[in-house]
Formats: C-alpha cells, structure tokens, sequence
C-alpha cells in the first residue's frame, strides 16, 4: 500500500493502483492541481490539458487525425445546425426582451443557467414543473410493444448480443410507437406519394432509408433491422465506441450500413451522397439536450430542400 497513489476510488472501494510520483502521494492523474493550470484541448473541448503540455498535446492528441480527416468530407460543415447567424449575435441575456425567444441558442441557456444562484435556480424549477403541469396534463405514456419486436421480447435474437430488458423495452416501444404513427408497417414495397407510384426496391417495409441520430453503439437500428427489415441505415454518432451493432450489422447482406462520425451540429445531411433523393425515417433514443434541437434543424434544412413526397408521412419522423 505505501508504493500506490493515495486517491480513492469510490466506484471501486480502494486506492488508485497507479504508483505515486516521487516526493509525492498520488500519481500523475491524481496530483492535485488548481483549475487554472487547466485548458480545453483545442482539438476537442470535451477533454482538458495541462496548460504547461498543451504544445505537445496537441501534436498527439488521438482525435488529431479524425478531425484532420473530418475536415475533408462533404458533409462536414461547421456549425451548420447551430442555428442562424444572427441568433449568434443575441445578447447573452438572463431574461430574453419579448419576441427575441425565438432566437436563444442553446449556448446562450446554458450561460443563463450556468449564472444563476441556488435561490434562482429552485426559483427556475418550480415555473418549469408549474409550466409542465398546465400544458403537459393530456400527455399520457405511450408505452407500446410492437408484434414485430417479438424475437428481442422472447431473446430469440443472437445470444452474442447483448441484452438488458430495459434498453430492449425501451426500443421496442420507440419502434411500437413508429409502427402507430404508420411510419413503420408491412407492406408490399409500394408507398403511394401523389399520383406517382413509388418503387421502395431496398426495403419490404416501404422506408428507403433510416438516420439513427445520436446512435451509440446502434442497438436500436439493430433493433430495427432484425425486426422490420430495414435496408439502408446511417447511425450518426460524435463518440466513438466498443461493442458496437455494427458487426452483426454489417453481416446481414441485405442491409446497407454507413456510420457517421460526426457531432451532430456540424452535419450537412444533403451532403451525404448515398442519401441524396432518398426519403428517411430520422429516430433516436439518445437526443438530450439541444441535440433535440440540431436533429430538428439538420432534418428540416433537408426537407426543404426536397420537394418530392413533402407531405407523405415517412419523408422525415423523429422519434426522441
């Protein structure tokens, strides 16, 4: 014991087992530093450095080559879901002047947010439960499990894939609902958009292609690959991960798979060469926060810019 780091480890109730520095306690994770020596990475603002490290940091910062690489892909555009411009240009106000809501960006709450006291904050909590209460009492649950989800329900599905019943009811309900909305059904492959008969050759279920948006590691597109057929998926996801779907994913041959390392608010979906002119379902399961709101906006730019089958219901459905 007197060769470890003296940093306990909460989770799992003992000391860190990384050897401590010399003429001190603790390791060179654990050595207390004050937050000033601390910066955002440059490259990735999700991770800090020593600001006395930075130089070499950025040099090998294993997310270096993925934006270098990033930067290069048609779809990349930065800050393209982030909003208007002149919303940018917003002042950075506690309480938006009357017809300004419109324009707070998500940057701009969280400042607000970040700024207020204790007092203001459970001040804050009760208008939000207070406003939840009035406008959000006919909502009712909408918990469903769909026939089609019946091989996950059973866990008739690959042993090999991992299975925790929250997760699987969960998205099975979030397929249940899309199945009650008439997003998803079976079908003979024809959907009807106007006058003109449209041919869905890639998938059975009539939905030519799925965006997974905050994917993960894509169990909900397994999901609905193994239960609705589905041919063609995207799964938009920042983070990289182990244990994706993709493996078991890839091995269905009439399945076409195409991940998207990228953060939401930089993605161009009109960009996307294989999804150019075709109609999509957008899901997910993972959108907190202002991802709700860069889904919104990355699926509505490319509606816009679609003219065909607007109004047809399975051009774009979200389910959050």
């Amino acid at each position: 014991m007197e060769n470890r780091c003296k940093f306990w480890l909460p989770k799992k109730n003992r000391f860190c087992a990384n050897a401590p520095l010399h003429n001190s306690s603790f390791c060179g994770n654990h050595t207390p530093r004050t937050a000033g020596q601390w910066i955002p990475c440059p490259i990735d603002p999700s991770h800090s450095v020593l600001q006395e490290n930075l130089e070499g940091h950025v040099r090998r910062c294993p997310l270096l080559k993925q934006v270098q690489s990033l930067s290069t892909q048609p779809f990349y555009q930065k800050g393209v879901n982030a909003g208007k411009d002149d919303e940018q240009k917003e002042p950075e106000t506690l309480i938006p002047t009357s017809g300004s809501f419109d324009n707070v960006t998500s940057e701009m709450k969280r400042n607000a947010l970040y700024s207020l006291n204790i007092s203001q904050f459970f001040d804050l909590i009760r208008k939000i439960e207070s406003v939840h209460a009035q406008i959000c009492k006919d909502i009712k649950d909408s918990y469903k499990i769909p026939e089609a989800c019946g091989i996950w329900i059973k866990r008739e599905v690959d042993r090999k894939l991992p299975f925790q019943e929250k997760h699987v009811m969960q998205q099975a309900s979030i397929l249940g609902n899309l199945e009650e909305f008439g997003v998803l059904e079976s079908s003979d492959g024809k959907e009807q958009c106007g006058d003109a008969e449209v041919e869905q050759v890639e998938d059975s279920n009539g939905v030519p292609a799925v965006v997974e948006f905050g994917a993960g590691r894509g169990y909900l597109t397994q999901m609905l690959a193994d239960c609705y057929g589905i041919g063609r998926v995207f799964l938009v996801e920042r983070k990289s991960y182990k244990l994706k779907a993709d493996r078991s994913l890839r091995q269905k041959e009439s399945l076409i798979l195409e991940r998207l390392r990228i953060d939401i608010e930089d993605l161009n979906l009109n960009a996307v060469e294989s999804l150019q002119g075709l109609p999509y379902v957008a899901i997910g399961k993972h959108l907190c926060g202002p991802a709700t709101d860069l889904t919104l906006r990355c699926c509505l730019a490319n509606q816009r810019n679609d003219d065909r089958c607007r109004d047809k219901k399975y051009l774009t459905h979200l389910g959050i």
